[in-house]
This record gives C-alpha cells, sequence and structure tokens, in this order.
C-alpha cells in the first residue's frame, strides 16, 4: 500500500470526517485552507462557504470566506464577511488586516490605513501588516513613513528580495545613499546573484 504525500493524507482525513457528518464545521474549513493550499480554488471557495452555512462558525471561518470571495474579485461581499468577523472578534488581526486590503482596492485609503494599523496592534511585528503600511503610506505620498514601515518589514522577513529593493530605491529617492547601497547588497544576497536596480 503507498503512502499519501502529508497534504493528500490531510485532505483524506477532513473528507472522511465530512463523510460522517456533513457540518463538521472544523473540518470543512480546514479542507478550504488545504484546497487553496493546493491550488484547487473551486474546492477551497465551495468548502469555505459550506463552513460558514454550517451555523457553527466562527469569525475564523467569515474570515476565510472573506478571503475567498476576494480572491474572486467580489469585494463588496468580501467586506460583508470580514466586517462580520471583525464584529465577532475585533482583535483578530487578520480581519482587520484583509479588510484594509478590500478597502485599499476600493481606493478608500485611509480607512484602509485605519484597520491596517488596527492589524498591527493585534499582530505587532507582522511582516505582512508591515509591508500592507508601507505600501499604503507609499500611495498617499509619505514615503518617509513608507520607507520606516518597509525597514521594519526587512527584520521581520529578511529573506524578502523585493522589500529589499523598495528600500534602496527609497532611500536614494530620499538621499540616504548609504542605506541605499546596504539595502541594495541585501537584495542581491538574498538572491544568490550580482543584480541591477533601476535608479
Amino acid at each position: 500500500m503507498s503512502r499519501l504525500d502529508p497534504a493528500a493524507a490531510a485532505i483524506a482525513y477532513y473528507q472522511s470526517r465530512c463523510a460522517r457528518n456533513p457540518s463538521d464545521e472544523d473540518a470543512l474549513h480546514h479542507l478550504s485552507v488545504l484546497y487553496k493550499a493546493s491550488g484547487d480554488m473551486e474546492g477551497y471557495h465551495r468548502h469555505a462557504r459550506m463552513a460558514l452555512l454550517t451555523n457553527k462558525a466562527t469569525h475564523e471561518h467569515a474570515n476565510e470566506l472573506g478571503l475567498s470571495l476576494l480572491a474572486q474579485g467580489k469585494l463588496d461581499q468580501a467586506f460583508d464577511q470580514f466586517r462580520a468577523a471583525i464584529a465577532a472578534a475585533p482583535t483578530y488581526g487578520p480581519s482587520h488586516l484583509n479588510m484594509s486590503v478590500v478597502q485599499a482596492k476600493r481606493g478608500n485609503l485611509r480607512e484602509s490605513l485605519a484597520h491596517c494599523e488596527d492589524a498591527l496592534k493585534f499582530m505587532p511585528g507582522d511582516a505582512s501588516v508591515l509591508r500592507n503600511l508601507g505600501k499604503l503610506h507609499e500611495a498617499m505620498g509619505r514615503t518617509q513613513a513608507s520607507l520606516a514601515y518597509n525597514k521594519r518589514a526587512a527584520v521581520a522577513a529578511p529573506r524578502d528580495a523585493d522589500l529589499a529593493r523598495k528600500i534602496a530605491l527609497q532611500s536614494v529617492a530620499s538621499g540616504d545613499i548609504p542605506r541605499a547601497h546596504d539595502a541594495y547588497a541585501a537584495h542581491r544576497r538574498i538572491l544568490g546573484k550580482k543584480v541591477d536596480v533601476k535608479i
């Protein structure tokens, strides 16, 4: 008998739980996440919705369905799910971060920034939150604030080549050539080769 790879074994396990109890919200949630990780977006969307329909769903389930809807470009429905998740668990940082993304996609940068700052309160030091704060401040024309958040994100994610490149470019723009040189050197080290940064 051949052994299943770990992801396939996990999917088989949660499918068997759903076969025994079709309303097992925990199994449905885990299946949605596993399908997402394996690239099966149809399975991901279906199981994320089913988990929420069990009437035992938590803020995490609403957040996951919101992510599924966001991936489909359904901003209004995603907004509703993230709002429900935030109302159910106001200190759950991922829902604030995802609401920030929805607001940014809608062009509401101030609201997006407020949600991203809330996410940072509940997820201090999280690289994705810091990266998004850098992007938002840059979009609002606040280069120094953007650079400060990007530097903090680089500490949290030292292997992020794109972030090192962004810091190099922002440092050049602000006239901090030594910092630009250091960031460019980090960018090269991460990629393991010499790369020209277009300035």
